[in-house]
């Protein structure tokens, strides 16, 4: 990848003289800077990937390579999301799974979203609208999703029944990651947990409402100003949807709509478990553990610790059994998925079963991801020891509880892991009082005190 930057300009300057054929050159250059890169190696700043990836977006948008520009607007996103801009990298979804801004007409064509000219209908005598929550899958990040939560309006027995075109009356044609044929089945908001929205289409708060046939649809557009976004459906292949379902979902938690999250997360998830094996490109872009820590990781958000615990028990597993090969680009996701395995198990109250899964986690942190990318290391670590210690105080060990809260002090008084100086020196003060050495402990809450204060 270094190489590749240092001749940048050489393509560049193709681009510039010769754009048929340089044009396309540049944009793959560009978009091998964007990647994700190997985990062993440094990786460069957000900033650089996000210049590198709105160039390529640039390069592509004057040629007629819509999967070269797909895959660069996706990367913008990603990038987007790694520099905390939650909210563009929000929008970035939509425009990455084949969106187009509207030309202020002021009409979005919605029904775009449930697949080329499908139309809601209602059940005789019932009025009811389609739940607007965020999209997940097809319709929005090129998802295809499992289930469509259906908002009861009607009462009890009034269901709403959303044909597809050509479709029966039971199903919403849904477009997959590559295209449509996928169908949802409609559920009622009764039913079972576990359920998705039906998507919207014009971006956070957007709605798509579903009443009488066409009326529904109408009322849907009424509600969209000129200039919203209107997704195109099978716009992104299987690899890009699934990895943009990631994209989504974090951003999502990223601006406190972790419920939200959960959903997208879980349709991502299921994206990649239909995916084929990957090819070289699409492996660099994402993955199934990837996806998995994600999901696992909003779960325990939401106060879902058993579920999160399966979740991340799958990842474990899923990474133990790759090749090197397969790991060299998933490599980071293990520690993270270790370390964090370990907090849930924790706060399920299954200490003695976090310390089993804490050795692997501490070995996992060790190594050349610490010096290649302490920044995300070095918290985790903070993090782990931490959670051990107490797991230790829990299991009647507290010798063996200090010796971890003084390595997390000690951790986290590195620049990288001083975000986690307070949450390590609160564990240390803790495990000092239980083993009743006041002055030590007075000293570390002293300590504490004064950073809070700061």
């Amino acid at each position: 990848m270094g190489v590749v930057r240092i001749l940048l300009p050489l393509p560049r300057a193709a681009a510039k003289w010769a754009p048929e054929k340089g044009g396309p050159l540049l944009g793959a250059a560009l978009l091998y800077c964007a990647t994700p890169s190997w985990a062993g190696l440094p990786a460069p700043s957000p900033a650089r990937r996000l210049a590198w990836a709105e160039e390529a977006v640039a390069v592509y948008r004057a040629t007629a390579d819509t999967a070269g520009l797909t895959r660069a607007l996706s990367l913008r996103a990603h990038a987007l999301l790694l520099s905390g801009r939650f909210e563009e990298a929000y929008r970035a979804v939509d425009e990455a799974a084949g969106a187009r801004v509207g030309d202020g007409g002021g009409e979005a064509a919605a029904g775009q979203a449930l697949g080329a000219g499908a139309e809601a209908t209602a059940g005789a005598g019932s009025e009811a609208t389609a739940a607007a929550g965020d999209v997940v899958g097809a319709a929005q990040a090129g998802v295809a999703v499992d289930e469509a939560a259906v908002v009861q309006a009607g009462g009890a027995g009034d269901e709403v029944a959303a044909a597809s075109a050509g479709g029966g009356g039971d199903e919403v044609a849904a477009p997959s990651a590559g295209g449509g044929g996928d169908e949802v089945p409609a559920a009622s908001a009764g039913g079972a947990g576990g359920q998705v929205p039906v998507g919207q289409a014009g971006g956070p708060g957007g709605e798509v409402a579903a009443g009488h046939g066409r009326r529904g649809l109408r009322e849907a557009r009424a509600g969209m100003a000129g200039g919203d976004v209107v997704l195109v459906p099978g716009a992104v292949s299987p690899a890009v949807g699934a990895f943009l379902g990631d994209v989504r979902a974090q951003a999502l938690a990223g601006l406190g709509r972790v419920e939200d999250a959960v959903a997208v997360a879980r349709a991502s998830v299921a994206a990649y478990r239909r995916l084929p094996a990957p090819d070289r490109r699409d492996r660099a872009l994402g993955s199934l553990p990837g996806a998995l820590r994600t999901y696992g990781m909003l779960l325990a958000t939401t106060g879902r610790p058993e579920e999160a615990v399966a979740v991340y028990e799958e990842c474990a597993a899923l990474l133990a059994a790759m090749s090197l090969r397969e790991l060299a680009h998933v490599e980071r996701v293990r520690p993270q998925v270790l370390a964090e395995l370990v907090g849930v198990l924790r706060a399920s109250g299954r200490h003695e079963d976090a310390l089993g899964v804490g050795a692997e986690a501490r070995e996992a942190l060790r190594g050349p991801l610490a010096w290649t990318v302490p920044e995300t290391v070095l918290p985790l670590r903070v993090r782990l020891l931490v959670d051990l210690a107490r797991c230790h105080t829990a299991t009647g060990d507290p010798a063996e509880a200090r010796a971890c809260a003084q390595a997390a002090v000690a951790e986290a008084r590195k620049p990288h892991g001083a975000g986690e100086l307070t949450s390590a020196l609160d564990c240390l003060a803790d495990v000092l009082g239980e083993l009743g050495q006041s002055d030590k402990e007075s000293i570390a809450r002293r300590e504490l005190a004064e950073l809070r204060d700061t």
